[in-house]
């Protein structure tokens, strides 16, 4: 992904410290990292054994 409105700033050495992005923009880059967060986390978890939601419900009527 380009983003072609950031705006890079620099310290006095010409070291990279600092990019101005338009807000949508920097949305945008959030809401792809989170999406790849959930992805991550999907796959970490995909072969654990579920529990039908019933036995769940049981399970929470049984602790109150």
């Amino acid at each position: 992904m380009q983003v072609k409105e950031a705006q890079v700033l620099y310290d006095v050495r010409g070291k990279k410290t600092h990019v101005v992005l338009p807000i949508k923009k920097y949305e945008e880059i959030l809401a792809r990292l989170e999406d790849a967060e959930d992805i991550k986390a999907i796959k970490e978890v995909m072969h654990e054994k579920t529990i039908p939601w019933s036995e769940v419900k049981k399970q929470l009527r049984k602790k109150n």
